[in-house]
């Protein structure tokens, strides 16, 4: 397994890269759906869940944060 440095958000963002541009976040190789066709043959289906529900609990989080701090403007009636 390759150990990767970098910040939680970096490699959320990475990994849903790599998803996305159907390339295997680990060795490279190409990609159908979740699963890898090259020479990991790994399943990328959890891992893309996580990062998915990890990148929507901090942009909402963040989120709240920005409201509490005033720096998000509320919503008005027009």
């Amino acid at each position: 397994m390759n150990i990767i440095e970098t910040m939680p958000g970096d490699r959320n963002s990475s990994v849903i890269s790599s998803i996305i541009n159907l390339v295997c976040p680990q060795c490279g190789g190409r990609m159908m759906e979740f699963q890898c066709c090259g020479k990991c043959r790994r399943n990328w289906l959890v891992e893309w869940e996580w990062a998915m529900h990890a990148t929507r609990a901090s942009s909402i989080s963040g989120h709240q944060n920005s409201r509490r701090e005033g720096r998000v403007a509320p919503l008005t009636a027009v």
